[in-house]
């Protein structure tokens, strides 16, 4: 049973007492891609999260994370990058009054501005070099090949490495020689799963279109998530970062077309036959330790169909208990400090196309804040037909004010995955998903 509605977020868990009664090298999964590493008898937190209220209440882990008060007795603690189901400054800042020491992959400076203005100290550890954080344990990272947002890394004491993948799909490109700088692989934590608001979000087509994209995409995902584990050859396979749902319907087409741990791990087993025996469906609150050389695996192995029962009763329980209209529900007045604002943050971007991003509230269309990449110009656009080479956003009304107040960035407001958005012409360009990804 993996339901969690427990009131007392810190909930003890036995199978974490078991693991820590040991002092044998292993792995503790805590829950989607946070896991607790322990090493020379030396713990290593990554990715974790406290907060269950990320991207304004949109999401839901399942099954939930482990959180337990033993997490503030470790030896360090790693940070992939600045996603809310990765990042969590409050508990960042908790481990840090306790002088546990946080580590970053370097190399991306809109992260080391967030934690600088969050007055959060990190140790920076360098891109693709080998750096010993003690005198037995050494970790080795990389970037994403495109974007400035993500990373991965191995933690190794040359008897158990782990790979922390997160939710990075790096390619062959990068991930080839990473293989060859860092030789065997343990425990690979493995990204598979496309959570993305295409096609699923996309006016203009029809559900079958949504369907037969959102199966293709899911399955182009999955197949990189075998690709990884082809290159890093990893014992044991965790289909990782893929516990997360939207909570406001568990039967959204985003929920059925999202791919879970138990479907990948069916899906590796037609694909990658040869390894299938290494993919192992460990959810949270599970573990792995090495002995004699062997991985010993302390997990229930469920299948799919329990696993989506348990689901969808895990996400009507937890929408009837919260209701998350705050009552804001108002009509922000658009002004020119507002417009300037955004100005000031789409300058910074170089790449000038010949493309605008259109803004609105899904109450107020009438008002929408037009963006033109190539000038840079930010201005209110009140006609109902949408211009040409633009992408129009109609987002929630409490995102939006909060947008443009600053409070959040427009990546977060993505992140909810509370809105609906037209392309003009219907035609995937990535370069513009990273400005209006990046700079807004």
């Amino acid at each position: 049973m993996y339901i969690n509605i427990k009131k007392n977020f810190y909930n003890k868990s036995d199978n974490l007492t078991k693991f820590l009664d040991s002092e044998k090298d292993g792995v503790f999964y805590i829950g989607h891609a946070s896991i607790l590493v322990r090493l020379s008898k030396k713990k290593y937190l990554f990715d974790v999260i406290e907060q269950g209220n990320f991207y304004n209440n949109s999401w839901k882990f399942f099954p939930s994370q482990v959180m337990d008060k033993r997490f503030f007795e470790v030896d360090g603690v790693f940070v992939s990058h600045v996603h809310q189901d990765h990042y969590d400054p409050i508990f960042l800042k908790k481990l840090q009054k306790r002088k546990i020491p946080i580590y970053i992959l370097n190399g991306r400076p809109n992260f080391n501005k967030l934690l600088k203005k969050e007055k959060i100290n990190v140790k920076s550890i360098p891109c693709k070099k080998k750096f010993y954080i003690n005198k037995d344990i050494w970790v080795y990272g990389c970037l994403h090949e495109y974007n400035d947002i993500d990373s991965s890394m191995i933690i190794s004491n040359e008897n158990l490495s782990v790979y922390h993948g997160n939710d990075n799909f790096i390619t062959e490109k990068s991930l080839k020689p990473f293989k060859k700088k860092v030789g065997k692989v343990d425990i690979g934590c493995i990204p598979f799963a496309y959570i993305n608001y295409y096609p699923y979000l996309l006016n203009g087509i029809s559900k079958k279109e949504k369907l037969l994209e959102g199966k293709r995409l899911e399955n182009l995902f999955m197949d990189y998530g075998i690709r990884q584990a082809k290159i890093l050859k990893p014992k044991i396979i965790i289909p990782f970062g893929s516990n997360l749902f939207q909570a406001d319907n568990p039967n959204s087409l985003m929920n059925k077309g999202v791919a879970t741990p138990v479907d990948f791990v069916e899906y590796a087993k037609k694909k990658h036959k040869k390894f299938s025996n290494n993919y192992k469906t460990i959810l949270s609150d599970s573990f792995c330790l090495k002995e004699n050389n062997q991985i010993k695996m302390f997990y229930e192995n469920i299948k799919a169909n329990k696993f989506n029962l348990e689901l969808k009763k895990f996400i009507n329980y937890d929408r009837k208990s919260k209701n998350r209209n705050n009552g804001k529900d108002k009509y922000l007045n658009i002004n020119e400090k507002h417009l300037n604002f955004i100005r000031k943050k789409i300058s910074r971007n170089r790449n000038k196309l010949d493309h605008k991003i259109i803004i609105s509230s899904n109450k107020y269309k009438d008002k929408k804040i037009l963006i033109n990449l190539l000038n840079d110009k930010v201005s209110i656009y009140e006609k109902k037909e949408i211009p040409s080479q633009s992408h129009y956003f109609t987002v929630e009304i409490d995102e939006f004010n909060d947008w443009l107040k600053g409070t959040i960035t427009f990546e977060e407001v993505l992140g909810t995955r509370r809105f609906k958005y037209f392309r003009k012409p219907n035609i995937y360009r990535v370069e513009i998903n990273q400005i209006y990804t990046n700079y807004l």
